[in-house]
Order: C-alpha cells, then structure tokens, then sequence
C-alpha cells in the first residue's frame, strides 16, 4: 500500500494485508500476496484540493523564489504603505545573535539530503531514497525508520505528494504510477514500501530489524501484518464518518485492544520484545496518526488510555532518537490527513481537544504552559533557539511563503511582514519583555501574512514540535499586537 491523495484515482480502495513467509534461497522474507480485509472499495468524500504546499523552512528559497514575481504579474497592485519607522536590528545582526551550538541544526534529519553513518569519503552511498518534500506520507516514513535505525547511508530525493500537484516529469518517468515511497540500489528500482523494507534487509544485514527464521517472534509476524492493516481500516473508518460513531468507535477501540494484547505477547515493549524490530517501523506511522487524530477528531484518547501495553511502546518509541526526529504533531498531522483520505468528521466529545490542538483557548499563548498530547509531553519551555534559527536563517523565503494570501498587494505588505518576523524573531532570542511592543503604523493586511505562517508551520518538515509551539505562541502573541 502507498499514500495516495485525493487527486488520484481510487484511494484506499483495496486495503491489503501483506503476507510473508520464508525463502529457500537466505532471504528471511519475501512478499507472497495481498489479501484484501475489504471485498468493496471504501469511498470518500473529498475535501476541495488545498493550494501547493511550500517547505517554509528548508530549501524554500529554492521553492518560492518566484513566488512573489508571480503573484504580483497581472491585476492591480496596492499602494506601498508608508515606511514602518523602528529600531528593529537587520537580519544581520539577528543571526550574528544566535547561539554557536545551534548550528548543528543544519544536520536536522528531516533536512538532510544526504546520510552518510561515517561512510568513507569518496564512497557514494548505495541507496537513494524517494520520499515526500513534506514528510506526510506514512509508507514513506516507515522506509526511512528503517533506513536511520539500520544507519543505511542513502541520499534524499524529495518529491511532492499527489494531492499537491502534478509529479516532476524525470519521476513519472522513472515511476509510471507517481507513487512514493521508492528507493534505487546500486541503481536498482524499488517501489512498494513493503518490497523496500524487505529487500533492504537482504541487502544490508547488518543491525539486522528481523528475528530469526523459525523462531516464536517470526512464526508472529504474518499475524501482526494483518493486524497492522485491521488497525488501519478500523481507524479510517472511524475518523471518517460523520455518522455511527458508536459502532465505528467500538470497533477501532477493540482493534486497539488486540494490539495491546500482541504488544504483551513477547513481553514489550516492542512487538516483538526488548528490542526494535521492522514491525515497529511498520505500525509506527499509524499509531502516530492515530494518538493524534482519534481525540481530534472523535474525543477519544489513545496515548495515556487504558491500553497499558500500547502506552509503553509510544514511550519506548520517543526513546529512540531515529523516531524522535522524524515525528510529527498533532496539529500537522489532523490538517495533513483531510487532503490524503478525504473529510474527518469531528464529534461533540472532540471539542476541548479540537481547541487545544488548534490553538484556541489559551493553548498557544505566552507563556506556553505544560502539555500532553498525542505527540507527547512538552514542557512549554524548550524550543525558542530551533524556532529561532529556522526563522532568521531562512527569513527572506518566510516573508515570501507568508505573503501569498495577499497575492497582488504582497509586494506592497513584504517591509511591513519582514518588520514583523523581525520583532519575532527578537522576542525568540531575547524575550518578549525586550523585545518590546510592534511598532506603530503596520497596515492591518500585515495580520493575515502572520496567520498565514502561524498556521502552515509544519513538523518535522520545519523544526521540531516544542520549537513549532514556540514559534507559533510567538506568532500569535505579534497578532495580537496588531
């Protein structure tokens, strides 16, 4: 199965579970058939296509550098406003300002376009990996827990997901269908996630994710891939609704409980034991959408719940620095999911958590406060540096991907925004109290150019959560001065 977005023909139209069995010939695995949980395709009903999305913080000086250019040709542009007056310092100044230790950010994991695990120079890496520029997909992520935990070297490609527009030509090319994940060795191609994981583990047996053939855990691992698909149906067909929430909500939650009974099985807190294994890779894509999504959307807690055993895994999960680098929130994921499987359907129990995630009722305002949620504990106190550095480092290209609401005014608002992420960024390095009040005279449309980056920060793509949490409450916290 791949992630497939709206815009392409029949998503999720055959949920498959995949078998797998020993060779005769070394390999541990190989793919046998896809057995369908489903006998009719699921269909949904499909939220309008949203705009093309733009990484906000890595590369996207390359992504929008036409943004601007392009908005502003035809139609009639805005009266510059007059000059903001400020003693704001240039962006200069602001990077000469952050600390020395955060320039190992440029080696974020999500931000990489190589990975080398002390490679020898000159050695290119075997592997090339083709994932989403957004870090959306979950067939794509399993592939790449697996690549970090195996420390595999491989080189990145980013391509956008479907539902985002059309594919680069080069990749449907190489990939008729335009499907993600897919992975080249030794200039190979490989597609289906599955297939990937598989053949990687031939080809790279070192730090081996599969348990011995004919040992109890292998027996096991046919029966938890079928599960891991049951999960997924249960899940989607509870998010999506927008009726039958009783029975839908039973189902999933008995689902869940057989997946806390597999994760006893073997004695955690992993699937198959003390240790990590692929079917961890396999199942943690879902999982975190589903600790996010579930009480989003339907008001029912997974993480922290009555499944002890699957509370153990997400805590042994966030242990693993692989994992922790490339997770995402809550609020990127309830926003990314709409435009990949179709409408989610809120409840009335999923009220307060709705408003949590969304930012409402206090929840993203300074000073940020304690808080759990699908992604975890955060203290409200980490992050200000990251989110920081991300901004100073990238500003011009954020004034850009900010600007776009305005479309044919942009150029006219691009002084005012930049005085405004200036002042953010400020309050970042130094605290709001220093940072003072915004200066006076900035054009009301500045506030929807502020909106606009508060609510498109993405996580892993742009920084880590608690420095998303940060920058947003700082964001929010500039709104409110305008």
């Amino acid at each position: 199965m791949q992630a497939v977005c709206p815009a392409a023909s029949a998503p999720f139209s055959s949920l498959s579970s995949l078998s797998l069995c020993h060779t005769s010939n070394g390999a541990r695995f190989a793919l046998l058939r896809q057995v369908s949980l489903f006998p009719h395709p699921i269909h949904f009903r499909r939220s309008p296509m949203p705009p093309t999305p733009r990484a906000l913080f890595s590369g996207l000086k390359n992504a929008v550098s036409g943004a601007l250019n392009q908005s502003t040709a035809g139609g009639t542009t805005a009266t510059p406003p007059p000059m903001v007056e400020h003693n704001l310092p240039p962006w200069e100044d602001l990077a000469a300002a952050l600390p020395k230790e955060l320039e190992s950010l440029k080696d974020r994991v999500p931000w990489a376009k190589e990975r080398r695990f002390g490679l020898a120079g000159g050695k290119e890496p075997r592997v090339v990996f083709y994932r989403d520029n957004s870090s959306w997909c979950p067939y794509c992520e399993r592939v790449w827990l697996q690549l970090e935990e195996k420390q595999v070297p491989y080189k990145v490609e980013k391509i956008n997901m479907r539902c985002y527009g059309p594919k680069p030509e080069w990749y449907t090319r190489m990939v008729p269908s335009g499907l993600l994940p897919a992975v080249k060795i030794d200039g190979e191609l490989i597609t289906e996630s599955m297939d990937i994981m598989l053949r990687l583990e031939q080809e790279f047996p070192e730090r081996s994710l599969l348990p011995p053939p004919g040992s109890q855990e292998s027996k096991a691992l046919q029966g938890l891939l079928r599960l891991e698909r049951q999960l997924f149906g249960s899940w989607l067909r509870f998010i999506t609704s927008g009726w039958g929430d009783a029975g839908n909500g039973q189902r999933f939650e008995e689902t869940m409980a057989d997946v806390d009974g597999a994760l006893r099985r073997f004695g955690g807190p992993y699937f198959l034991g003390k240790e990590f294994s692929m079917i961890d890779a396999v199942y943690a894509p879902f999982l975190e959408r589903i600790a996010a999504s579930v009480p989003y959307y339907k008001g029912l807690t997974v993480r922290n719940n009555k499944w002890s055993a699957v509370n153990g895994w997400y805590d042994a999960m966030d242990s693993r620095p692989a994992y922790h680098a490339m997770k995402s929130d809550d609020f990127t994921h309830v926003h990314d999911l709409p435009p990949q499987i179709g409408e989610c359907y809120h409840n009335d129990a999923s009220k307060d958590y709705w408003a949590l995630v969304d930012g409402k009722a206090g929840s993203w305002d300074l000073p940020l406060k304690p808080e759990t949620t699908g992604w975890g504990f955060d203290e409200g106190t980490a992050g200000k540096g990251e989110a920081a550095y991300s901004l100073v480092t990238n500003h011009a290209a954020v004034v850009r991907f900010a600007l776009r609401p305005l479309r044919n005014d942009a150029e006219a608002y691009a002084e005012a925004v930049d005085v405004v992420f200036r002042y953010v960024a400020k309050a970042l390095l130094e605290g709001t109290e220093k940072a003072g009040e915004l200066p006076a005279g900035l054009p009301k449309q500045v506030k929807k150019a502020v909106e606009h980056l508060r609510d498109n920060v993405g996580v892993p793509r742009d920084m880590s959560y608690p420095a998303a949490r940060q920058l947003r409450a700082h964001l929010n916290w500039a709104l409110r001065q305008l």
